[in-house]
């Protein structure tokens, strides 16, 4: 390890003789054209995939004249797929880490710094849904290479399929134990893959095909349909699928984690199940959301949304500290509101009182301290599922 770190400080030395020469003709043209250097926080999924597409439709809806980004990339990224649709779109090449580099040991840089995100990968602006620009294509060997694979399983062209999102402790444990960071204080996000097999199950049966999809997960499914895929365990997985699937499924049904932000990106209808914090909710998207349960521990009565707020905590710890109870759907809540969501998708869902009571939602959300932090264009789509409001008749008090 020691003469890896020596290793590249060395090659960030002797690549600085010709990176520092180029920095101080960058800034001597600086009044004339803007030059900005970035890269990605690539390592996780989300927001690798979040930050390079929101940067993919700036450049392609903004004036940018008198403005140049450059972008590169560690050699380590999470999916070399998306790794590569990013070379092809943006203008990214090696030689600018060292430029990038050299320009933040340097005072006076700070300009020339493109961060990966001011945002928290939050596409609070609507870029996304306003731009109507399509997201990074594939290529053709690339959509024949995944639908082949999805034909291989039995698929026919024209089937609706739903990706399938499960959060658990095991990637963060096993994939990034090596930074020796303990990752339990997400853990009460976490949800058990049984309480989904009903509801996965219920739209195989509707002839919907289910992938459950992630890159290391616990345990399998229970379930033998023909329908449904449990990818996440299949021996063929890809880069490459790991990618396409998100992109172009009828429906993702997530828990909220990285992945399914390939879904956000490439405007797919996206189903939050047990998500926490509620402040938190992707807003800017066609979203439905059906939280946990927060009960008080010492009377049992539930969170109100203004408590959900205030209570809207992203550590595990916190909650416990707090006497707040966090409890995960019944497999009865989960079959409710994915019927919901899919008779939405069909048109054919019928609405009730629900237009009032998602405004009254987003009254009090707009009430928070950290809304404007997190929130800004609102999808008219997004929404709490109305499964959820009819069975928590006082959450909205």
């Amino acid at each position: 390890m020691k003469g890896s770190i020596n290793y590249r400080s060395l090659l960030t030395i002797l690549n600085g003789v010709w990176a520092i020469p180029i920095i101080i003709v960058i800034r001597i043209i600086r009044p004339f054209l803007l030059i900005r250097f970035g890269t990605f926080f690539s390592s996780r999924i989300g927001h690798f995939v979040a930050d390079s597409a929101h940067q993919f439709i700036e450049l392609s809806v903004k004036d940018n004249s008198g403005i140049i980004d450059l972008y590169w990339l560690d050699n380590h990224t999470c999916n070399k797929q998306w790794e590569t649709m990013v070379s092809r779109n943006l203008p990214v090449y090696w030689w600018v880490k060292y430029i990038d580099v050299w320009n933040c040991y340097l005072p006076g840089g700070d300009i020339h710094s493109r961060p990966s995100s001011l945002t928290g990968s939050r596409d609070v602006n609507g870029i996304l849904e306003k731009s109507g620009i399509e997201m990074m294509n594939f290529l053709d060997k690339e959509e024949e290479e995944s639908r082949d694979w999805l034909k291989d399983q039995g698929w026919e062209e024209g089937q609706p399929f739903v990706c399938l999102l499960v959060r658990d402790s095991t990637y963060l444990e096993n994939e990034l134990e090596s930074t020796g960071y303990s990752w339990e204080y997400h853990n009460y996000r976490n949800s058990d893959i049984d309480t989904y097999n009903d509801a996965m199950e219920w739209l195989a049966n509707q002839g919907i095909w289910v992938l459950r999809m992630g890159k290391k997960m616990s345990k399998p499914m229970q379930t033998d349909h023909p329908k449904i895929i449990d990818y996440a365990f299949h021996p063929d997985k890809s880069d490459l699928l790991d990618i396409w699937l998100f992109a172009n499924c009828n429906l993702c049904i997530s828990t909220g984690s990285g992945p399914d932000w390939i879904s956000d990106v490439y405007r797919r209808p996206i189903l939050y199940l047990n998500y926490l914090p509620l402040i938190g909710l992707i807003s800017w998207s066609n979203t439905i959301n059906y939280p946990k349960h927060l009960r008080w521990g010492d009377s049992g009565n539930p969170l109100t949304l203004k408590e959900y707020l205030e209570y809207g905590y992203s550590r595990s710890e916190k909650y416990e500290k707090a006497g707040i109870d966090v409890i995960n759907l019944t497999s009865d809540e989960i079959v409710l509101v994915v019927q919901e969501c899919w008779k939405r998708i069909e048109g054919k869902w019928l609405e009730t009182d629900d237009t009032n009571q998602q405004d009254q939602l987003w009254k009090i959300m707009k009430q928070s301290a950290i809304f404007k932090k997190r929130h800004g264009f609102i999808h008219p789509k997004a929404r709490l599922a109305s499964t959820f409001l009819r069975n928590n008749a006082n959450f909205l008090q």
